[in-house]
């Protein structure tokens, strides 16, 4: 159980500005050569202008005098006993810690031939009971250095932070630790948030606001057991606001993580929370398969894609949807191409009539239409809607349906009592930018009554961008977080890829569009992205292959990125 001094100081930390302070409780230093029981300090504080402090804390309540090494103290029941001097014990965990970041290149530099770690590190002790004056006596006997000691005055929110700014150092800093360099100290002091391949090879560091969002506490929820977040993790404003809200929306560039929170979070939610009952859905089978191999098996926790979870509602009523664009190539692909319109265009506008139930034509041919790209004359209009009809009657005729009829179909048959129906206490939803308002449908109906929804998206990749997230029945105002360092993608393609995102009308006037931070950490440079336009989307897919397929055969590994190929077809 945590001493009165340990709470003390764990609040203490906690009240630190968290963009300067980073503060975890009793980690172990692992990887260490030499023998030691040197490996769990009381607390590590990081603190982005001081270095790394080390800060042993002691409830003793009287000190007696120093003899031999050893400081004698008073107990509370009057008995008198010799302890270690705890500022030498403070110093044998800042060794240890020391020698374990010197083993890490990205700590290191190079000062007049020789290795020195990046950041400063230092040590105290905290005796949350004894006061300065008693604490001065030993400094004055030259048993304790002048600020490596916080007494009891010194504990304090107003005067916690100056204290740690008093603690003795080898050297000052004289600019901020990096986040690039914040991020591999924290992965020394909490290994679990290193990020891993499927071969069990580390890619990177899982990020401080990727904790956070990986573990807030949901609503009216408490955990298992308590958690072993790190402190400045656990402040009373993100604890509230977790607590308050049951729908979560994480936002984000491409590369910035999206998919490795989501996956963190349900594995954390499903270990912390094994009464709950959890379910993953993304838009297509290969998300799938990633987020599986992501996530551990848990009896309390299904990975899916929306549509197979649409075929087990649906149950034996299910077959193979047909696709309107196979049926358009098949029947009309003449008067299509006649008209100057593609089969991808005319599904497209199928489906987006059949999601706002718009079956009546004269509705289509006055309807705002906005999120296609570019401009739907009245005389286009008309064309689709004869299209329109003429596959609407066949459906009917033929008794068939198509992808963009199941979630209304499986909606139908959640609303006739069916067993699904509030299934699940969280739903967590990847690309969530790619589902339908009909698709949110059925996961409103998925989700029990105050359940807690999840929800990852990335606004410019979006297939539906002409409907925000309030059209799909979801307040996300206030419930957001934004992910803007793009980790997997290199500095250049992330420039190629905003550039067009701001040439963009639709895209560039949205307010959900996320700003690329590139300045806040070391991003990885390539090639400069190459721009090469096409007019047959079959030719461009065709090249895209070719060239990945040449990039491993040289060597690149399939995961890395390389360049960007712009099409304009």
């Amino acid at each position: 159980m945590p001493t009165y001094g340990e709470k003390l100081v764990a609040e203490l930390v906690k009240s630190l500005d968290r963009k300067k302070y980073y503060g975890i409780q009793e980690p172990t230093i692992t990887g260490i050569k030499k023998i030691s029981a040197y490996r769990n300090p009381d607390f590590v504080i990081v603190g982005v202008s001081l270095g790394v402090i080390i800060l042993e804390v002691k409830d003793w309540v009287k000190l007696r005098g120093y003899d031999k090494g050893k400081v004698e103290i008073e107990r509370r029941d009057g008995t008198i006993v010799a302890e270690d001097n705890p500022l030498k014990i403070a110093r044998e965990y800042a060794l240890n810690l020391s020698d374990r970041f010197k083993q890490l290149d990205d700590l290191i530099y190079m000062h007049r031939g020789q290795k020195k770690l990046k950041f400063p590190w230092m040590y105290a002790v905290a005796f949350p009971n004894i006061e300065q004056k008693i604490i001065q006596k030993f400094v004055d006997q030259g048993v304790w250095d002048e600020g490596s000691i916080l007494a009891k005055e010194q504990l304090t929110e107003a005067k916690f932070e100056r204290a740690l700014h008093n603690i003795p150092s080898a050297w000052k800093l004289d600019h901020l630790i990096s986040p690039s360099t914040r991020e591999v100290i924290r992965a020394v002091l909490d290994p679990t948030i290193i990020i891993s391949d499927i071969d069990g090879q580390p890619l990177g560091v899982e990020t401080a606001p990727q904790t956070i969002i990986i573990q807030e506490p949901l609503k009216s929820r408490n955990p298992k057991q308590p958690t072993l977040l790190p402190i400045e993790l656990l402040n009373e404003n993100a604890r509230t606001l977790a607590e308050s809200t049951s729908v979560r929306l994480v936002r984000g560039v491409a590369g910035s993580g999206k998919s490795l929170v989501l996956a963190r979070r349900a594995q954390y939610l499903a270990e912390q929370y094994p009464d709950l009952q959890i379910l993953v859905l993304a838009f297509n089978s290969d998300l799938t398969a990633d987020l599986e191999r992501r996530i551990s098996t848990s009896p309390n926790l299904k990975v899916t894609n929306f549509h197979k979870i649409c075929s087990r509602i649906m149950g034996k009523k299910w077959r193979s949807p047909q696709k309107i664009e196979g049926w358009l190539n098949n029947r009309l692909p003449d008067f299509i191409e006649q008209n100057q319109l593609t089969t991808e265009f005319v599904a497209d506008e199928i489906e987006w009539r059949k999601e706002l139930k718009i079956y009546d034509n004269d509705e289509y041919l006055e309807i705002e239409r906005e999120g296609r790209g570019s401009s739907l004359r009245r005389a286009k209009r008309a064309i689709i809607n004869t299209i329109f009809d003429q596959y609407i009657n066949y459906q009917e005729a033929e008794n068939t349906f198509d992808w963009s009829d199941v979630p209304f179909l499986a909606l139908a048959e959640l609303e006739n009592e069916h067993p699904l129906k509030h299934a699940y206490d969280v739903i967590l939803i990847d690309e969530g930018q790619d589902f339908a308002p009909s698709w949110i449908s059925v996961v409103r109906h998925l989700l029990k009554p105050g359940g807690n929804l999840f929800i990852c998206d990335d606004p410019t990749q979006t297939l539906f961008r002409s409907f925000s997230w309030r059209s799909k029945g979801v307040e996300v105002s206030g419930y957001t977080r934004v992910l803007r360092v793009p980790f997997r993608c290199t500095r250049e393609i992330t420039l190629a890829a905003h550039s067009l995102i701001s040439s963009d009308k639709n895209l560039s006037s949205s307010e959900e569009i996320t700003e690329p931070d590139l300045t806040s950490y070391e991003l990885i440079s390539g090639e400069i992205p190459k721009a090469i336009k096409y007019h047959d989307i079959y030719q461009e897919v065709k090249f895209v292959e070719q060239n990945a397929l040449n990039m491993v055969k040289s060597g690149i590994p399939a995961n890395q990125p390389s360049y960007a190929i712009i099409s304009d077809w």
